[in-house]
C-alpha cells in the first residue's frame, strides 16, 4: 500500500509552504485576469469554466479567512461558512451577490450541512476550536449544542475531540465526523442522543484517519451507505449506516476533503489544488483544476497534478453542487478569498 501523504514532516512542510505561495499567486492571476478567453477546466462529460469574480465583496466589511463549506437552501440561496468572526457565515444568491450575514461566535467555523425538517430548514454548524456542533435555523438562533461524546474513547481528558462535519441522514439521524481529534464517527438520532461510534485511527479497513468530510451516500435508495473522506488515509471509505465497512476507495496523492452528491456522481475538493468526480461506479473520471485522470500498468488510479497555469485553486477545501451542476468552492488557507464558482458546460 503507498504511503499516504503527510505535511507534518520538515521536508513536505517545506514543499507544501512553496506550492501554496505559487499556487496562491497563479489563481489570484487566474481569478483577476480580464482576458476575455474562458478558463476552461476538467475532463470528459465534466468540463467546466471558471466564472470570474463570483461573490467577491467589500473586504472592509465582509472579510473572509478560511471559507470551509457552503450548501445550498431551498430558495436557491448558497450560505458560506468561514472563520472571520465579523461576519462568520455569508449568504449569497446565484449570481454571487451578497443577501444577507450573520455569525460572530465561531472562530473555528468548519463543516456545514443543511436539514430540512417539516418544510423548516436547519444548519449543522461545527466549530473545530470550541469542539462543539451547534444546530441553528436560518438566523442563525441555535437549537441544539452537542458537545464531547460521553463513550469510552473520550473519557480519557486527553482524547482530543474537534469534530469537523456532520453527515445528515434521509431518516433524520445524523453522523458527527471527530476529524481533527481522535477519528471517531459518532450516529446521533434527530434529537442528539448517541446511538452509536465507530472508526477510530489505525491501520486496519474499518479504521478512519482523519475522518474530515463525508456524505450519506443516496445515490442507490435500496443501499444507503455513509461515504467518509479519510483524508490522512488519502482515501474514501464506504461504510453502513451502522458503522461496518464495505469498501475503500483510494485517491492517491489527495487530501480528500468533502463531497458534494449530485444525481448519481459526488465532487471531493482536495488540499492539493484541484477537484475529483466521482461516477456512479466509484470511479474518478475528471480532475478539474488537475491533470485527467489515468491509470498505472496494473490498472490502478494514479496520483494527479495540480495545472498550475490555469487552476482557481489553492487548498479547495468544501463544495456545493447545484441542480445546474454548477460548482461553487470553498477555500481554506487560500489568502482571505472569496468562493470560487465553476459552471457547467453542458454537451
Amino acid at each position: 500500500m503507498k504511503t499516504p501523504v503527510s505535511s507534518r514532516s520538515p521536508v513536505c512542510r517545506r514543499k507544501f509552504l512553496a506550492t501554496s505561495t505559487a499556487a496562491l499567486a497563479g489563481s489570484f492571476n487566474i481569478l483577476t485576469s480580464r482576458a476575455s478567453e474562458p478558463v476552461i477546466l476538467g475532463h470528459g462529460a465534466f468540463r467546466y469554466e471558471v466564472e470570474k469574480g463570483w461573490g467577491e465583496l467589500d473586504p472592509a466589511n465582509y472579510p473572509v479567512a478560511n471559507c470551509h463549506e457552503m450548501v445550498e437552501d431551498s430558495r436557491g440561496r448558497l450560505v458560506l461558512f468561514q472563520t472571520n468572526v465579523k461576519n462568520n457565515i455569508l449568504i449569497y444568491d446565484k449570481g454571487g451577490k451578497l443577501l444577507e450575514s450573520w455569525g460572530t461566535e465561531y472562530p473555528g467555523a468548519h463543516g456545514l450541512d443543511i436539514v430540512n425538517e417539516n418544510g423548516e430548514e436547519f444548519l449543522f454548524l461545527t466549530d473545530t476550536k470550541l469542539g462543539k456542533v451547534f444546530k441553528t435555523d436560518l438566523k442563525g438562533k441555535v437549537v441544539m449544542t452537542l458537545e464531547r461524546p460521553p463513550v469510552a474513547p473520550y473519557a480519557d481528558g486527553k482524547a482530543k475531540y474537534a469534530p469537523t462535519n456532520v453527515m445528515p441522514a434521509p431518516d433524520g439521524t445524523f453522523y458527527v465526523g471527530d476529524g481533527y481529534g481522535s477519528s471517531y464517527v459518532m450516529h446521533y438520532d434527530a434529537k442528539g442522543k448517541l446511538l452509536n461510534y465507530f472508526g477510530g485511527k489505525g491501520d486496519q479497513p474499518e479504521s478512519l484517519n482523519t475522518p474530515h468530510g463525508g456524505i450519506v451516500d443516496t445515490r442507490n435508495p435500496d443501499n444507503v451507505t455513509l461515504m467518509i473522506c479519510s483524508r490522512t488515509d488519502n482515501a474514501l471509505k464506504r461504510f453502513t449506516l451502522s458503522g461496518i465497512h464495505l469498501q475503500t476507495i483510494p485517491i492517491p496523492g489527495m487530501r480528500v476533503c468533502q463531497l458534494a452528491l449530485r444525481d448519481d456522481y459526488m465532487v471531493a475538493p482536495h488540499l492539493e489544488g484541484l477537484l475529483s468526480v466521482i461516477d456512479a461506479d466509484n470511479r474518478v473520471v475528471s480532475n478539474p483544476g488537475g491533470t485527467a485522470p489515468a491509470l498505472d500498468a496494473e490498472g490502478h488510479l494514479t496520483a494527479p497534478a495540480m495545472d498550475e497555469k490555469n487552476s482557481p485553486f489553492v487548498h479547495p477545501h468544501g463544495l456545493w453542487v447545484d441542480a445546474e451542476h454548477n460548482i461553487y468552492v470553498a477555500q481554506w488557507n487560500s489568502g482571505n478569498t472569496y468562493p470560487v464558482k465553476l459552471k457547467r458546460i453542458q454537451a
